[in-house]
């Protein structure tokens, strides 16, 4: 007989590549246990009403905040604050469930732990709790100026201190931590030898079955901009990469087409293809696959919120070299020059890229090397054995 798994999902401040992650979860999680799964939303893609079998959805709508809950204390850094207060719906639902099932397992996302831990460990004693475990990184202390620096010092590391309380109390209350890379895992780890043997590594991955293709494909002297151009961070990325880089890459590779990808995608980007004819808006986002595979490289932004690591294995699952950042790709598996091409400056993106653009052969080899450590560390396959064996 099936398991039952309580599964509490938060969609609210949850970037794509987050919402994401929670989903290929909930998939693996599906093949072994019935869950019931409580989104708690604010507006946002609808989830198909899915009550089968298996999977129960119950929507738990928030409330749009207001001018006082949206001020956090100084001691909370945002990403802890965000589900400072849970409502009362939400915490009707939990108990209702609680009480009307005997749950073996609950997955809490992240977002939800700080507040949430208590009350399912009280109403589920027995229940093992697992979390995609997530440290909060904080790099506001290294921005600014040496006077704003010596300002905000005493109060980061005042800051990083409670959260280190924090985290250790979590990890003390849950059975089992599932971090995206190696760095996260040391890291809690280090913060509780007594619990170290909870962390697991749970890298992102890809269903290569996704990605097959009968006929090859011609390269063209283009490149792709593979990442989230809707959201802020994204929209600057992608602006700051017209004017700084691609007009160097245009200089030794005059013919070059630049791709980004964007159904609704932001006035100010749409003003590039209209003043730019190398530019291409795709809008069709089911169309973003074949323009990988047709590009000769993929520039991948790794700021927080453009997707930058499943942009990463996807581009290489189609086979099509990748330039990213040195602090982007330490939480990935790979060599710079090998099966991944780094730069940390404007001009060292612009070598990297036009180097893949005119040396055919060489991104040839890197592509290939890249596809083959997918397939050693990142195929679906293999992670959902590793999830699956863990509990």
């Amino acid at each position: 007989m099936r398991e039952r798994m309580l599964f509490l999902s938060a969609q609210k401040e949850c970037s794509k590549e987050e919402e994401h992650r929670i989903e290929s979860f909930l998939e693996i999680l599906l093949e072994k246990f019935d869950i019931d799964l409580i989104e708690f939303r604010q507006g946002g893609r609808e989830r198909a009403a899915d009550s089968g079998y298996t999977l129960t959805v119950h929507r738990v709508e928030q409330a749009a905040a207001s001018r006082s809950a949206l001020l956090r204390p100084l001691d909370k850094l945002r990403s802890i604050a965000a589900f400072e207060d849970i409502s009362k719906d939400l915490r009707t639902e939990i108990r209702r469930l609680c009480s009307r099932h005997t749950y073996s397992h609950v997955f809490i996302s992240h977002r939800f732990l700080n507040n949430c831990i208590d009350m399912i460990s009280s109403l589920l004693p027995e229940a093992v709790i697992i979390t995609d475990a997530r440290r909060t990184w904080s790099r506001a202390a290294e921005k600014g100026g040496t006077v704003r620096r010596r300002i905000k010092y005493p109060y980061h590391k005042l800051n990083e201190a409670r959260t280190r309380r924090d985290e250790r109390r979590l990890m003390n209350k849950t059975g089992l931590l599932l971090t995206a890379n190696e760095r996260d895992a040391l890291s809690f780890k280090a913060l509780s030898f007594a619990d170290a043997g909870k962390v697991h590594v749970v890298p992102p991955f890809v269903d290569l079955q996704q990605y097959q293709h009968d006929e090859p494909v011609c390269k063209e002297n283009g490149i792709m901009l593979h990442w989230d151009i809707h959201n802020v961070q994204g929209r600057n990325a992608a602006l700051l990469f017209h004017a700084k880089v691609y007009p160097l890459i245009r200089a030794e590779v005059p013919e070059v087409q630049c791709y980004m990808v964007g159904s609704a995608a932001d006035s100010s980007i749409q003003a590039l293809s209209k003043t730019d004819s190398s530019v291409k808006i795709i809008e069709d986002t089911s169309l973003a696959g074949e323009y990988i595979r047709r590009a000769k490289a993929v520039i991948a932004c790794l700021d927080e919120g453009c997707g930058g690591q499943e942009k990463i294995l996807e581009a290489w699952a189609l086979r099509t070299p990748v330039v990213t950042s040195p602090r982007g790709a330490e939480a990935l598996i790979c060599e710079n020059g090998r099966d991944i091409l780094l730069a940390g400056t404007a001009m060292e993106i612009a070598e990297q890229t036009v180097m893949l653009l005119q040396t055919p052969e060489l991104a040839s080899l890197i592509s290939d090397r890249a596809y083959r450590t997918l397939l050693n560390h990142y195929e679906v396959k293999n992670v959902k054995a590793k999830v699956l064996s863990l509990v």
